[in-house]
């Protein structure tokens, strides 16, 4: 028996060794094989990686920071001035203040703070200035400066994870710094809803960039998708649409067969999330009620769990045609839908702003938006620049390549695709196999983005970034297999961001040579003015931006303010602009009393000046009123003459009050003596 398992042992490490020396001679006889280059680099050390994004941040908060003390000097300024400047867009910082303050005195902890005394000139009184994060606005700066931070360490990820390479960050970094004054405000206004709102925005795209790549079944995606998109919701009533856009373009990419289900299905149900907990914290907003996002969601849903195993039927690519026109259909019914049953219109305006530059279309508001230049289509201006520093035209070489190396994908796929159908198998492959959905993903954003920018010029924060992520790809060695070597590829991108810091350098020295100093006395004396002498119960109207001056600066009860997103507030906001009308003085006192104003506030800028041929505010009025065009403007007749039946009681160069007197006259109750 041992000899017999003796026997086997042998028998079977002669076999292994023949095994082995017939695998050590093919070896020998093959030639070693190269290994090809990846198609996709692989992605950075994640330390290094924030290390990298955390620098950025902290450089562009730096940036941005001393921009606007360049600008405005803000550090030399009172806090009326200061306030002054800050005049919109207040948001939850101030209770985080609160908060952190108190929890400092109660524990018998001040923030530290350095005032002097400044002289202003100009027969100007000289005023105290304080510096420090314990100073209100500047705890507020702080807050700003931080988001800034975020935008541009979110743009290094982003472009770090689209190119899955370093430099791709830094490339887009660098992009971003040399176009900046086409990619952002924040350095020369700091309270805008967009400088809070747009990191989150770039944290949305990432992730779904992330799970476009690798599709996996958790809640972690949807919940961390979630609570992004509701910050992002809470900050700017815009976010609504680019978060539909986002949907739209995952189902359209799913219905293409672009991509699985599930990374739609996981952003529907953060998106959804959202909303929902957007609402709760907002007290049932009505704008989100009845928002273009509420609607896609319903069109998606309605398409994905009912239509769309109907349409499964018709061949391709009829089917995908039929699936976008329902998406489009049904999301824009949806949202009219709701609209009409809740009798909602807060987001009218909007819809009308978009109306108007595809028609003939204009009303009163919808003009107040198309005359400032920040609402105006995109001007060649902006293209002109974009070209200068090479963003532009390496972006469409970029576009080029994508498109180059998805058609060969294509119809590499389509080769497979037959060979299978001559072996009589069933098609195991998909014409989009290996094509990279998270890179077309971003096209595709890029290209809505680019439609709104061309529509409303402000809306180039979000064309000029992405332009500036899609340019990332500059360093993608799958895109760009012409370059042999690595060492060739690398020594071309070196070149070209030589060439790009020619112009790209001059923007950033020009935008810091910028030296100015914020003062505006005409205002600064209405506003002391009122703190003097009117009572903290009495209410003004006037100009919306004057009016978030009066509201923050004094603390009085206005009528209307910038808030453009209620539609009672937008009435409310017309009928006080019919003092820049021709209609007659009694006719505007009359509104003003069904207002309960008790003084109107004149500025002198609205009723003399035009941003614009037929932009004038008088020019609104004649559209409104046509048959008053041959009336005189009633605003010079108050602002210069006779102001009955108002009463004029402060007047400057730049600002006229008018008391609206009341109709009756009020007798005191007699007083009652106290035995």
């Amino acid at each position: 028996m041992v000899n017999k398992n003796r026997k086997f042992d042998e028998e079977k490490q002669n076999k292994n060794r023949k095994s082995l020396n017939k695998d050590i001679n093919i070896r020998a006889q093959a030639p070693i094989p190269i290994p090809k280059e990846k198609e996709t680099n692989k992605f950075p050390n994640f330390k290094v990686l924030l290390a990298c994004a955390v620098c950025c941040g902290l450089i562009h908060s730096y940036h941005v920071s001393t921009l606007f003390e360049n600008d405005t000097h803000f550090s030399h300024l009172s806090t009326l001035e200061r306030e002054m400047i800050f005049r919109t867009e207040m948001v939850v910082l101030g209770g985080s203040y609160r908060v952190f303050t108190n929890v400092l005195a109660y524990f018998d902890v001040s923030l530290p703070l350095v005032c002097w005394k400044v002289s202003r000139g100009d027969s100007l009184p000289p005023v105290l200035s304080c510096e420090g994060i314990g100073e209100p606005v500047y705890w507020y700066l702080f807050g700003v400066w931080i988001c800034a931070g975020f935008t541009a360490a979110l743009l290094f990820l982003s472009g770090a994870q689209l190119s899955r390479s370093l430099a791709g960050g830094f490339i887009t970094v660098i992009c971003f710094f040399f176009n900046h004054g086409e990619a952002t405000r924040v350095q020369w206004t700091p309270p805008l809803r967009e400088s809070f709102a747009f990191p989150f925005s770039l944290a949305l795209n990432m992730i779904i960039t992330f799970s476009l790549r690798k599709p996996k079944v958790s809640w972690v995606q949807p919940l961390l998708f979630g609570n992004i998109a509701l910050n992002y919701l809470l900050c700017w009533q815009f976010s609504q649409f680019t978060l539909a856009a986002n949907i739209g373009i995952l189902y359209i990419l799913y219905s293409l067969g672009v991509s699985s289900p599930l990374p739609m299905l996981l952003t529907l149900l953060g998106a959804l999330y959202a909303l929902v907990n957007a609402l709760i914290v907002q007290f049932a907003n009505s704008m989100l009620l009845t928002s273009t996002l509420a609607g896609v969601l319903v069109g998606v849903f309605l398409l994905y769990v009912f239509i769309e195993p109907l349409i499964q039927v018709l061949p391709r690519p009829t089917n995908v045609g039929v699936q976008v026109a329902f998406l489009f259909i049904s999301s824009l019914a949806s949202k009219m839908e709701l609209s009409r049953i809740l009798s909602i219109e807060d987001d009218a305006h909007i819809v009308n702003l978009f109306k108007s530059k595809f028609t003939n279309y204009s009303d009163f508001h919808t003009k107040l938006y198309t005359c400032s230049k920040e609402f105006d289509i995109l001007p060649k201006e902006t293209v002109n620049k974009l070209t200068e520093t090479l963003l532009l035209p390496c972006v469409m070489a970029v576009l080029i390549a994508v498109s180059l190396r998805i058609l060969i994908q294509i119809k590499a796929n389509l080769v497979k695709r037959m060979e299978e159908r001559e072996k009589d198998q069933t098609y195991k492959t998909s014409i989009w196999n290996d094509v990279d959905a998270g890179i077309l993903f971003n096209v595709v954003l890029l290209i809505f983005y680019a439609i709104l920018a061309i529509l409303v010029m402000r809306l180039k924060l979000f064309f000029t970034p992405q332009l500036c992520v899609i340019s990332s790809l500059l360093t993608s060695r799958s895109l760009w297999s012409i370059f042999k070597r690595k060492d060739i590829h690398y020594a071309v991108l070196a070149l070209l961001v030589s060439s790009m810091c020619i112009r790209g350098f001059r923007n950033i020295v020009e935008q810091r040579g910028i030296v100015g100093e914020y003062n505006d006395p005409n205002l600064e004396e209405l506003l002391e003015w009122i703190n003097s002498e009117t009572g903290k119960e009495e209410s003004f109207a006037g100009p919306m931006a004057t009016m978030a001056n009066v509201l923050l600066s004094t603390r009085r009860p206005v009528v209307n303010h910038p808030h453009y997103e209620s539609a009672a507030l937008r009435q409310r906001t017309k009928q006080v602009y019919s003092v820049f009308s021709r209609k007659s003085s009694q006719e505007v006192y009359e509104i003003m009393l069904s207002l309960k104003v008790n003084y109107l506030v004149i500025e002198e800028s609205w009723c003399f000046r035009r941003s614009k041929p037929g932009c004038g505010i008088i020019d609104l009025w004649d559209s409104e009123e046509p048959q008053k065009k041959n009336l005189p403007a009633l605003c010079p007749k108050l602002f210069h003459h006779k102001a009955s039946p108002f009463h004029r009681i402060f007047s400057n160069e730049g600002y006229v009050v008018l008391q609206v007197p009341s109709k009756y006259v009020e007798i005191p109750a007699p007083r009652v003596r106290s035995s």
